[in-house]
């Protein structure tokens, strides 16, 4: 592994630290398969249950209803607990939501309920992963711990998606919900054993010491906000893709869902590469002196421009070689603004504060999974034929990554933002 270290942080607590994004790592690859089972499941579930695109769309959008509030709730509570209990609670709730689902009579009602409890467990997860992460790391040190933690959104999808795919072909889509509860189950013990907080927690001597900066002032500001609109931008992308993606590519593209699983895998490697090479490049600028506006700012906004560009241009291409290659350059780049845009809030919050502000900042951004799958069911129902109402989808959620990308690129500014709050 690469790993950029600073004279100041003590050997044991270096070697100790990855262990534990190695841990959190494989928390968000949970939480990602999670996500990405109903999307695969999609045709399976609808031609069961009887549902349309629009009801469809709505048990996607079911996930989201309560994930931004949740993730506000738990955020703060990371200023008064510690992580490591915060994030078993969170496992155990979202895996024990799915087993009901194994219930033959369950139908669309359990299913929407399922989906609510789900992702009020899994708002917070981001944010309170990174909180934890953030534990063992100074701030310079924080880029790449940040985007191996990104990586776990890929990973849950690229390892999970052949998995899951076989077992609803041969299990039935309610074991793929089963499975994932099972693999949440299965990391608990791992865990509580080797999990835990680092010095540089919410309670350590140098967050004590901290003066504390009203929220008014820490949310309002270019750096928050630059980062929130950007990662708005490329989460609806994100909902809609694992809601949608797999649908789209059957209906509009002409793939079976065998063949889904190897495109998945070949986007979300790409998304791996860039995520991780973005991470130490940035690290690397950090330690020669190059401010976090360009390292983190402007890197950031402009791989979501090209994420926006490539995403609008997808229902324009008809060669399936260009389209494999849009289509991965839109689903992976964007990736690259969540680790970036955590790092900036981070950087400008208390430390006792900095739960908190994580938890608020990724629950505005993540609001876009509620609009995302049902705006796009009712766009693909409404239209004259799937492909009309897919392209008009895409081309939204490409337009938003375009402004969401130019705005982080030009108003994210951490360091002139945290003299100013420090100042006042």
């Amino acid at each position: 592994m690469i790993t950029i270290t600073e004279p100041d942080v003590p050997v044991a607590v270096r070697r100790r630290s990855w262990g534990v994004v190695t841990m959190l790592l494989l928390f968000m690859l949970v939480n990602f398969m999670d996500k990405a089972v109903l999307g695969l499941a999609g045709e399976s579930i609808t031609a069961e249950l009887g549902l349309t695109s629009t009801e469809f769309g709505a048990v996607g959008s079911a996930f989201y209803l309560l994930f931004s509030l949740s993730g506000i709730v738990v955020g703060g509570l990371t200023t008064r607990f510690d992580s490591t209990w915060i994030l078993v609670a969170m496992m155990a709730c979202w895996c024990l939501s799915q087993l009901p689902l194994l219930i033959p009579a369950a139908g669309f009602g359990t299913l929407v309920v399922t989906r609510v409890v789900l992702g009020a467990s899994e708002g917070p997860a981001h944010a309170v992963a990174n909180h934890a992460a953030f534990t063992w790391f100074p701030d310079r040190m924080r880029n790449l711990p940040a985007s191996v933690l990104t990586l776990g959104s890929g990973m849950g999808v690229a390892l999970g998606a052949p998995v899951l795919i076989f077992i609803i072909t041969n299990y039935g889509w309610r074991w793929a919900f089963g499975f994932t509860a099972l693999a949440g189950l299965a990391w608990l013990p791992f865990w509580l054993r080797r999990g835990g907080e680092g010095p540089y927690g919410a309670r350590s001597e140098t967050a004590s010491a901290e003066r504390r900066v009203p929220y008014r002032r820490l949310f309002c500001n270019g750096t928050v906000l630059g980062g929130v609109a950007a990662s708005f931008a490329v989460y609806w992308t994100l909902a809609l893709a694992l809601t949608w993606f797999p649908q789209y590519l059957q209906k509009v593209r002409g793939y079976s869902l065998a063949q889904v699983g190897p495109l998945s895998i070949i986007w979300n490697i790409a998304g791996f590469v860039v995520i991780v090479v973005v991470g130490v490049v940035t690290q690397r600028l950090l330690a020669r002196g190059v401010s976090t506006r360009i390292a983190r700012g402007v890197v950031g906004g402009v791989a979501v421009l090209v994420a926006g560009a490539a995403m609008t241009a997808l229902p324009r291409v008809g060669d399936p070689a260009t389209h494999l290659v849009l289509l991965t350059i839109a689903a992976s780049f964007g990736y690259v603004i969540f680790p970036l845009a955590t790092a900036v809030a981070a950087e400008i919050a208390p430390v006792a504060q900095r739960g908190a502000v994580l938890g608020t900042v990724t629950a505005v951004a993540t609001m876009a999974g509620v609009l995302a799958p049902v705006v796009t069911g009712a766009l693909v129902q409404r239209a004259a034929d799937p492909a009309e109402g897919y392209g008009t989808a895409l081309t939204v959620a490409g337009l938003l990554m375009l402004g969401g990308g130019a705005l982080a690129a030009l108003v994210v500014r951490p360091e002139l933002d945290k003299e100013r709050l420090a100042s006042r």
